[in-house]
């Protein structure tokens, strides 16, 4: 499983793997699972949301900047 698309919301993924592990096993779950395969997030500042897409085929994760 690779994290692809919005290089910020990478970077925010990562900042969450460093401080709230549970949280982006959480995420991940989310979007493996429900019905539209994605998940919200908002970023450190609390202002950009961010989705996590799950791409059944390759296994892979997309994050996109939701408007």
């Amino acid at each position: 499983m690779k994290f692809t698309g919005d290089p910020q919301g990478i970077e925010e993924l990562k900042q969450i793997k460093e401080t709230r592990l549970d949280y982006l096993k959480y995420l991940i779950q989310e979007a493996r699972t429900n019905f539209y395969h994605s998940a919200e997030f908002k970023s450190s500042d609390g202002v950009t949301k961010y989705k996590i897409i799950y791409s059944i085929q390759t296994g892979d994760l997309e994050v996109e900047r939701v408007a």
